[in-house]
């Protein structure tokens, strides 16, 4: 079989056969052995030239893996789990299948849902036990078609109340909650906390209250499900194994939301955050943290200049860049404009979530409804949702007639988008995580009746006394996975600052295959790609779904370098500011390796990630060059170009944005490079830059050189001399990936950046 990087790999063919079949095949197979000759049980089975070819080709023949059997997007869950076993239907069959599974399923150890789903020639049963019990049904009359992923949430939720006690009991018993003092945590921005959860009270640093009169209860529960998510994300594969549960992190809650669970005024937010992130940070000091909101305005009408910077999301902004709170006896809240900013902030912000009107083609209906302030801030993280619970519901179950309306791996339709935003405005949302499903089914008069079953949604912890796990959806929860995300890499790199947490956030997502399908059906990477509808479809989804295997570690043939720098961007010259310089970052590529692949397909992938200074006159608001206290670029010699002509097309590109045009602008003509997924215009929007290039092995090992470079900014153009010589802070992530998993990097990248000292060198503009 020949595969799209044109060698050949072996086919594999699944085929599902009864005893009467097996006994046919085995015949075939002796018959060619024979070499044609007369079998005892009748005329010659190889038949046909074909028949031969066929048989002559099979190199071995092996019983079915249940990984062979499995359907999901990821690997096969390992311990104990619950699996959606679907079953063939046949007249043919002397006995149900169900029926089989039934009888041995408890001699397998494998327990049974009592709710099935049955179509015309398939039977849907969820079934509880580990892959090795589950492989047993190989080879007998209960074999499935195909095994996928089973909601736990679904098995969870209708189990007897006594059952799920029991589960939680033991979670809690697994549970093995961080010692060390400098762990990093999670600071929970919502509506408090159940600060006695028993799955919770161990790692709980402090529940801190603003302006609530000292509760710091959770008054609906949001706060509370957050916290569960932020400290050991969706708890249906904990609650689905017997495994030991070692956490890394720690959280923390601050409640700034009203005893109502509502704001005081949307006009206070901005006031708000910044007491909480003043009052975590005088109570603890040297925690490294992340702070995940997954709160918003909530807002339906679309409004004109949505996108624009806010008195909320500014500050945002401004907390992230580093400014200083100070809050006064009276209650009144400075941010401190520093010359030079402290330490930088890492902010999670939900994008906010589609509550009404929804419809069967949602993908239109989340691209119509744009994010909720603040999550178009140029500085934080937008989390939006996505979803991989499309299992049709159980039979028998609650919502059996029910059908879900995005399918596996698709945007949820719950999650707004970036689609309305004006394009001078950031790229929003960053990065998607599961956010659960809707079901719908159609209602009398041909309306659609939705609903928010708890079989598709997430699960995690609930104030409730009675019930202390439930399932929450939507954005909110998708930003809680998020934050857990970010401390696990606070915990793995201790030693990265904010910004390279939030670029390796953004570097190691990745869009689902059903996300890919919409950017190759515009054209990615093909020259007549439409640019500007991949440009849309990153504002639907941002850049996909972070890993956690892949943002912790790095594979020999998938490999991620991260450099963390200083910037000059400015200096005075006679009175004005000016540009003051460029870094160049020599690569420490594997030129043989690359040279040894040639014409092989590879994909590098860059990621510049760095905080602005936002802009607080109103004026500024309106124009993207004027918002920003600068904006930095990256770029890479193009085919051909050498190191002189490099670095004048760099200094060129500088100076065109910094007056508002396109750089290669109509008086230069500048061979655009057709190697980028997204180009310059539609990757630059914003603090956080990333992009995609493909090409060929040999045409990488010639790009050995990448320029981080300066742009437009209000510093320069109210020619802010207090901020001359301001060093500014960026880090750049750099990955290559080849399709041919024998061929090593990483060995040779390590030895390369051994035998040198690895800096960029600044280029005077």
């Amino acid at each position: 079989m020949s595969s799209p990087l044109g060698k050949t790999r072996p086919e594999v063919a699944l085929v599902a056969v009864g005893g009467l079949g097996a006994d046919r095949l085995v015949r075939r197979i002796d018959a060619y052995a024979e070499s044609g000759l007369m079998s005892e049980g009748g005329p010659n089975l190889v038949s046909s030239a074909g028949d031969a070819d066929l048989v002559a080709n099979v190199d071995e023949i092996c019983l079915a893996s249940v990984g062979d059997l499995w359907r999901g997007l990821e690997a096969p869950p390992t311990g104990v789990c619950w699996w959606q076993v679907w079953l063939e239907r046949s007249a043919l069959q002397e006995e149900e299948p169900l029926e089989v599974l039934r009888r041995l399923g408890p001699v397998l150890g494998l327990t049974l849902s009592r709710y099935t789903l049955t179509f015309a020639r398939r039977t849907v049963v969820h079934v509880q036990g580990t892959s090795a019990q589950l492989a047993g049904l190989v080879g007998t009359n209960a074999l499935p078609t195909e095994v996928r992923p089973s909601s736990a949430a679904e098995a969870f939720v209708e189990a007897p109340l006594s059952l799920r006690e029991d589960l939680v009991a033991d979670l809690q018993s697994r549970t093995i909650p961080v010692q060390r003092e400098d762990a990093p945590a999670v600071t929970v921005l919502d509506g408090g906390v159940l600060a006695h959860h028993p799955l919770l009270k161990h790692s709980l640093s402090r529940s801190l209250t603003l302006h609530t009169e000292g509760l710091a209860g959770d008054a609906d529960g949001h706060g509370t499900a957050m916290a569960g998510l932020a400290l050991y994300g969706d708890f249906a594969e904990a609650l689905g194994t017997n495994l030991p549960v070692h956490l890394r992190h720690r959280i923390e809650s601050v409640r700034i939301l009203g005893l109502d669970g509502e704001p005081r005024c949307a006009g206070d937010y901005g006031t708000i955050m910044a007491e909480a992130v003043a009052l975590t940070e005088i109570d603890a000091p040297l925690t490294r943290r992340v702070f995940s909101m997954s709160v918003t305005d909530h807002t339906e009408a679309v409004s004109p200049e949505v996108g624009q910077p806010t008195a909320w999301s500014t500050t945002v902004d401004a907390l992230a860049y580093g400014h200083e709170v100070v809050v006064s006896d009276g209650g009144e809240v400075t941010l401190l404009t520093p010359n030079r900013p402290g330490p930088g902030r890492l902010f999670l912000i939900s994008a906010g979530n589609v509550r009404e009107g929804y419809d069967q083609d949602h993908l239109t209906r989340c691209d119509l409804t744009p994010v909720e302030d603040p999550a178009q801030s140029w500085n934080a993280v937008t989390v939006g949702a996505y979803t991989r619970m499309a299992q049709v519901p159980a039979q028998g179950s609650a919502y059996a007639e029910w059908r879900p309306m995005a399918p596996e791996g698709e945007l949820s339709p719950f999650s707004r988008t970036g689609v309305q935003l004006d394009s001078r405005w950031p790229n929003k949302p960053d990065i998607v995580l599961e956010g659960g499903n809707l079901l719908w089914q159609s209602a009398p008069g041909g309306e659609l009746d939705t609903v928010a079953a708890p079989s598709h949604g997430l699960l995690t912890t609930s104030r409730s006394s009675h019930q202390l796990v439930h399932a929450v959806h939507a954005t909110s929860p998708a930003t809680a996975q998020a934050a857990r995300l970010a401390a696990l890499v606070m915990d793995r790199y201790p030693d990265l600052g904010p910004e390279a947490v939030r670029g390796l956030l953004i570097h190691c997502a990745e869009w689902t295959p059903t996300m890919w399908g919409h950017f190759a059906a515009a054209g990615a990477f093909k020259t007549k790609g439409n640019k500007q509808l991949l440009g849309a479809l990153l504002r639907r989804y941002g850049w996909g779904v972070p890993a956690e295997e892949r943002l912790l570690s790095s594979s020999s043939h998938d490999l991620t370098l991260i450099a963390e720098e200083e910037l000059l961007p400015l200096r005075a010259n006679r009175g004005q500011l000016t540009f003051a310089q460029m870094q160049v970052h020599s690569l420490p590529w594997p030129v043989r390796e690359l040279r040894d692949l040639g014409d092989e397909r590879v994909h590098m992938r860059v990621t510049l990630s760095y905080f602005v200074e936002p802009w607080v006159g109103g004026q500024g608001w309106r124009d993207r060059f004027a918002y920003p206290s600068h904006e930095l670029r990256f770029d890479l010699p193009r085919q051909g170009e050498g190191p002189a002509e490099f670095q004048l097309r760099v200094s060129n590109d500088a100076a065109a944005a910094e007056v508002g045009r396109a750089a290669d602008g109509r008086n230069r003509k500048t061979k655009v490079d057709p190697g980028w997924l997204l180009g310059s215009q539609q990757r630059q929007r914003g603090s956080l830059c990333s992009d995609i290039w493909e090409g060929t092995a040999n045409d990488l090992a010639d790009r050995a050189h990448l320029a981080v470079y300066p742009a437009g900014g209000w510093w320069r153009r109210q020619n802010a001399m207090d901020r001359a010589q301001v060093p500014v802070r960026y880090a750049l992530l750099i990955s290559i990936r080849t399709r041919d998993t024998e061929t090593d990097l990483l060995t040779p990248i390590q030895s390369e950046i051994e035998a040198r000292i690895s800096v960029p060198v600044s280029i005077e503009l």
